[in-house]
């Protein structure tokens, strides 16, 4: 017999007995939370937060995939061939590497009033979690990558978007630019959130679309490189199916797929710097992860003539590129942050820096401290993340936070093939990083400016007056797209868009951060 009482906080408890793999247990909903433990020897007690659970579905009538809306348990209870004895709970596990994992129970009982007393007491609960998204608007970009979008849609997140019961409309991007267009004309009214299934440079179209979209609707300029930049109402969800993934791999600390739709579901977000690229005219690009000049400029824009490779093309690029080991004059100008990146601890869940920075975007004059570094540079780099992926672990900055209103500038002087190769082989590596290199300098900074500087050459080998040409420029590398413009701005926008993760849930046990 169902107990129901009511405790101080006006919070439903619910008490009673089901049969869980053909086992009597004892099961108890209270205070957000799901228990049951076996009645008799071996005792076994599973707990579960109801903010693990997925979605509870009435067992004996509701066949997978076939259709988002079961059949609801009849009024009267006198029918027992149609009223179901059972309920299945769908819930997400964490295992190990940060993956999440999709599980079920079912629990049985010969009541189908109880039943159905417990499954509206935890639909109730679920949907008071006002923060889960509803409805959402879905891309998905059949190109990008191993060209496996649509297989990862149809296979990993659709179903389990319909055990939810959250509603999708799902566009397929045909070209460059889809995503963006489409956000800047669509009616995004119904919608709760916005997703993409793709790599970084889908993810790019839909922050640039969403962020320019509220610009336009608050009546903004965000051609002004001094702009505070509006925040869009939608939060954003990124499944990986690029190349690298370097954005969802920062933020899940993974790129397994089924992870990345759990968390959506889940609907916990964090907020994500933007940073902004301006020219001396205009915004060029909002971006989240790096931003890249020099040998990452070349290999992104003499890929393109390999696309036909797949993700093979940045590595054949890449040797290319090594190989050449060309370098690049140029000024950096920075607004420096007091924090080095080195001796920074690593962001993760409910990090204290970032909450610091939450509502403090613009930059503190006095403590921040303008400062101009000048040189020959292999590679200039503005990272909005550790930018980490599966094959580069640690990332550009591992110390890198996702919402601290700074920009990690990774700067690394042209220098010898072997130094360089040092570097790719310290990118790769799972512990080192690339602080300590002697050739590489590392500032943390709100703002930066790049200018490229005359490459000097001989006029001849018999004269000794030099003369200044500007014929070796690079490109920056913008999440994979190429912008031409040298002399570009950068500034961060703290925590400019919401983004669905659960990121890191325990601490990372390191040195204390006193910046």
């Amino acid at each position: 017999m169902m107990q129901e009482i009511t405790d101080q906080s006006s919070r439903t408890v619910l008490l009673n007995t089901f049969v869980v793999k053909k086992k009597r247990c004892r099961v108890y909903f209270h205070r957000g939370t799901l228990i049951w433990e076996t009645e008799k020897p071996p005792y076994t007690r599973w707990t579960l937060p109801m903010s693990d659970v997925l979605a509870v579905r009435y067992g004996d009538d509701w066949i997978p995939g076939a259709s988002t809306k079961e059949k609801q348990p009849p009024t009267s209870p006198t029918s027992p061939t149609v009223c179901p004895t059972n309920f299945i709970l769908h819930y997400a596990v964490r295992v190990e590497k940060n993956k999440w994992s999709h599980h079920s129970v079912t629990m049985s009982h010969t009541d189908p009033r109880q039943v159905a007393s417990w499954v509206k007491t935890i639909r109730n609960y679920l949907m008071g979690l006002t923060h889960r998204p509803r409805k959402i608007l879905i891309f998905v970009n059949p190109f990008g990558g191993k060209k496996k979008g649509l297989k990862i849609w149809e296979k990993d997140v659709q179903p389990l978007m319909t055990i939810a019961g959250i509603e999708t409309k799902m566009l397929v991007t045909e070209r460059v630019g889809h995503a963006r267009d489409t956000l800047l004309t669509a009616d995004l009214s119904d919608f709760h959130a916005v997703v993409c299934i793709g790599g970084d440079g889908t993810l790019a179209e839909v922050i640039n679309g969403l962020v320019l979209r509220a610009s336009r609707d608050s009546q903004i300029d965000p051609n002004d490189s001094d702009v505070r930049l509006p925040t869009p109402p939608l939060p954003i969800g990124v499944v990986p199916s690029g190349s690298t993934d370097t954005i969802a791999y920062s933020l899940h600390g993974t790129t397994d797929v089924q992870t990345a739709a759990i968390h959506i579901i889940f609907g916990d977000s964090t907020g994500l710097d933007i940073s902004s690229v301006h020219n001396d005219r205009s915004l060029l690009r909002l971006y989240a992860s790096v931003l890249s000049y020099g040998y990452l400029g070349d290999v992104v824009r003499d890929s393109e003539k390999f696309r036909w490779m797949g993700p093979q093309r940045y590595d054949y690029s890449g040797f290319k590129k090594i190989i050449a080991n060309k370098g690049y004059e140029g000024e950096i100008q920075l607004l420096s942050d007091p924090c080095h990146p080195a001796t920074s601890t690593r962001c993760t869940k409910n990090c204290s820096r970032c909450l610091q920075h939450m509502h403090n975007s613009i930059p503190d004059k006095e403590i921040s401290r303008w400062m101009t570094v000048r040189g020959k540079f292999f590679m200039v780099n503005g990272a909005n993340l550790a930018c980490a992926c599966s094959r580069s672990p640690m990332g550009f900055s591992p110390h890198c936070h996702v919402g601290d209103g700074c920009v990690d500038v990774i700067l690394v002087r042209h220098t010898s093939l072997l130094n360089n190769i040092r570097m790719l082989l310290r990118m790769s590596s799972k512990q080192k990083t690339l602080y300590d290199l002697p050739f590489v300098e590392v500032y943390r900074a709100r703002e930066f400016t790049f200018r490229a500087l005359p490459t000097m050459h001989m006029q001849s080998e018999n004269q000794t007056s030099t003369r200044y040409m500007n014929s070796s420029l690079s490109v920056w590398n913008c999440d994979g797209e190429v912008i031409d413009n040298s002399n570009v701005k950068i500034r961060v926008h703290c925590q400019l868009v919401n983004v669905f993760t659960r990121r890191a849930q325990e601490p990372v046990h390191e040195r204390t951060c006193f910046c």
